[in-house]
């Protein structure tokens, strides 16, 4: 009888053991099938639909590489034409597809012809196909060509032989997404089954004897091994999934940014869930880990049930590493910071420089910064992606002042690379000079530029050249000024007053002990800044009243008395609110004797990073800006009904120009004034050329404007 126990005892064993290794080898080609697909070179497939036009013709030419200045001859695939289709095949990685950017040359001729449909697979038979008037959501940038935008396609010119039609890297992330995805379930089906086999494990090794005694140091050491690498891997894989799910659109370089900068005045509950969940994922590893070493405790082969939890930790810490690096484009990131670029030493203008001459009666300036807001909450039917308009009062706005794009139509500014969060949203519009996160140490954020009020020292901003004006200007914010640099950086620009959260309740407005949000409501921002812009007309010096916004800061917004449940989403209901809240304002402002002598700009700081909202608006595909007009503005638009393709860099000598300002060249900083009919960086180079050179180091951005050295 003791014979066949121990007989059980073994096979139980040796079942175990089995077991082990099978999670081991799953869990391995689950990593080398992660690893081959992001790295691995495999054939994609390119497939343009051309017009009847391409009917009798032979091949076309499809050039890639990382910018359109690397692209050669070398860098090009010829594909033959099969039924009006040219299909390329192109053999690279998964990386490199992300990373590329791809031109389309249908043949070298001036005739017309056009484009139906584009269609890219990838290795595993996925495919994204664009099609109609979609396409042109598409396109990055042009070069001698023009276009017309058809429910059939894309009609095209090329003006000249040497024409370029470059597409966006949009159709690329998209295989890249459905990549990633497929890896998630991947994942998550190799976890249940690891889950599954340690289960049967657990119940085999619960019924072995332990006959030796090891060595307490031993035992102390690999339990803690086992409570580390088990709460860190769930930690980690929980916070993938967190900032995959709500930070998609948001770059690395960013996220770093803001983990060095001064916290002073965050809004904490925003992130509140995060840390919770993390904090209560934490203890659920150790408990478990726990749990079953009382189980263990006197049981042979302890080490298996270690070695399986410590492994599973493990391959959580990796896999969660992998995917983030691969999903936040880590990679390029590091590749590009250790890159040069001349951009700014061959495009950007120091308004110190170029003469700027002011009217003989100087203009007002009322500057609104909304948060987060983009055009794309409108309708489709004006411009924008939803399928009702949650921004009715700021549509029409828009529409009946300049936005610089077409009659009925609204149009925004793109956010370059350094300016897709608050303060590089302020720095590019009031500056025309991103903020590049990777070039910014942590000893600069928090000590040179915070405490010496020397935020990007070397710039010449539109506070500096007012300042030299004899304007009086106001920075007014409904949460603390220290935040993110933005008192540094406007007393160091312009010595603006600050009217912050603390001014608020220095001045009785609010009690001590008041907090909603970040600070106060935007509700209470528009009736401060009525007080202001009251006090500022008193005076005889010319104004700038520069305000930002708060309520419609991600995740959901805040929700006001004033806001209507017109909607079932939160958020939409808040950016509603916001939209009639500037309204109302603005045509307060209109009533007032200063009027006529100020112009009124409404920008939007940055584009929404509450990237889950998107998606469930379906907005994922739309070509996203933000939200800007002009009211009052005293220049003349050049290109009147022209579509302007420009970036918040634009808006400093753009606004400048809408207080009757001449400008020597028409640009400043990075920016072109669009009322010039000047063409953009981003009209003559496309915006996926400009993000990529502006996250490389260059010695004029690093020495001159980040630490104002000649």
């Amino acid at each position: 009888m003791r014979k066949i126990k121990n007989e059980l005892c073994n096979n139980r064993r040796l079942l175990s053991v089995v077991l082990a290794i099978i999670d081991v080898a799953f869990i391995a080609l689950l990593l080398i099938g992660l690893c081959m697909g992001i790295f691995g070179k495999h054939t994609y497939n390119f497939s343009i639909e051309y017009g009847e036009e391409h009917s009798n013709k032979n091949y076309a030419q499809m050039y890639y590489a990382p910018s359109v200045k690397k692209m050669t001859e070398e860098d090009s695939i010829n594909a033959y034409f099969e039924n009006k289709k040219a299909n390329f095949k192109i053999k690279m990685s998964l990386a490199e597809i992300n990373n590329n950017l791809f031109r389309v040359d249908p043949i070298n001729t001036l005739e017309v012809y056009s484009i139906k449909s584009i269609t890219l697979s990838d290795f595993w038979g996925n495919s994204i196909e664009v099609s109609g008037s979609k396409l042109e959501k598409y396109i990055s940038s042009r070069k001698d060509v023009e276009y017309e935008v058809h429910d059939d396609g894309l009609y095209i010119t090329a003006l000249t032989q040497d024409n370029m039609f470059i597409l966006s890297q949009k159709l690329n992330y998209k295989v890249v997404k459905l990549f990633l995805n497929r890896q998630l379930v991947l994942f998550y089906i190799g976890t249940f089954c690891y889950l599954l086999f340690g289960i049967l494990q657990f119940v085999l090794l619960c019924q072995n004897n332990d006959d030796k005694k090891h060595s307490r140091i031993f035992n102390l050491l690999s339990a803690f091994i086992t409570y580390i690498l088990t709460a860190l891997g769930g930690a980690l894989l929980y916070g993938f999934w967190y900032m995959q799910k709500n930070f998609k659109d948001v770059p690395i370089g960013q996220i770093i940014y803001h983990l060095n900068t001064p916290l002073e005045g965050t809004n904490t509950s925003s992130f509140s869930v995060i840390f919770i969940s993390i904090i209560l994922i934490i203890i659920i590893c150790v408990l478990m880990v726990t749990f079953g070493l009382l189980i263990f405790r006197k049981k042979k082969n302890k080490w298996i049930y270690k070695f399986w939890m410590s492994l599973l930790g493990f391959i959580a810490i990796g896999y969660s590493i992998i995917l983030c690096c691969f999903h936040f484009d880590i990679i390029s990131y590091l590749k590009y910071t250790k890159q040069d670029s001349t951009i700014y030493e061959d495009n950007y203008v120091d308004g110190r420089d170029v003469a700027i001459t002011f009217p003989k009666e100087k203009r007002n300036l009322i500057y609104i910064f909304l948060e987060s807001m983009e055009m794309t909450y409108s309708d489709q039917s004006v411009g924008g992606a939803m399928s009702e308009n949650y921004i009715p009062e700021l549509t029409q706005i828009s529409l009946e002042n300049e936005n610089f794009g077409i009659y009925g139509k609204l149009n925004g500014a793109y956010t370059t690379s350094g300016a897709t969060f608050t303060m590089g949203g302020l720095v590019a519009q009031t500056s025309g000079v991103p903020i590049n996160e990777n070039l910014i140490s942590n000893d600069t954020l928090n000590s040179k530029w915070e405490s010496d009020n020397n935020y990007v020292p070397g710039v010449w901003a539109i506070g500096d050249v007012l300042k030299g004006e004899g304007y009086n200007q106001e920075f007014l914010i409904g949460s603390d000024k220290k935040f993110a640099g933005r008192s540094s950086y406007f007393h160091g620009h312009g010595n603006y007053d600050i009217f912050d959260y603390y001014t608020a309740i220095d001045r009785g407005y609010i009690d001590d002990d008041y907090m909603v949000w970040w600070g106060y409501e935007d509700e209470k921002l528009f009736e401060y800044a009525k007080n202001e812009l009251n006090n500022l007309a008193s005076k005889d010096e010319p104004f700038n009243l520069t305000m930002l916004t708060v309520d419609t800061h991600f995740t959901d917004g805040y929700v006001c008395e004033l806001c209507q449940n017109q909607y079932d989403e939160q958020y939409s209901n808040v950016i509603a609110c916001s939209s009639r809240q500037v309204s109302e304002f603005l045509d307060w402002i209109k009533q007032q004797d200063f009027y006529d002598n100020t112009t009124v700009v409404i920008s939007g700081d940055h584009l929404t990073m509450d990237s889950d909202y998107i998606e469930r608006q379906n907005a994922t595909d739309f070509n996203r800006r933000t939200y800007f007009t002009i009211v009052n503005g005293a220049a003349v638009n050049e290109k009147p009904c022209v579509e302007r393709e420009y970036t918040t860099l634009d808006l400093y000598p753009t606004t400048l120009a809408a207080l009757g300002v001449q400008i020597e060249g028409n640009r400043l900083g990075l920016g072109t004034n669009l009322y010039s009919g000047e063409d953009t960086l981003i009209e003559k180079y496309g915006l996926d050329y400009i993000n990529v050179e502006l996250l490389k180091d260059s010695q004029l951005y690093r020495k001159k404007l980040l630490y104002g050295k000649n």
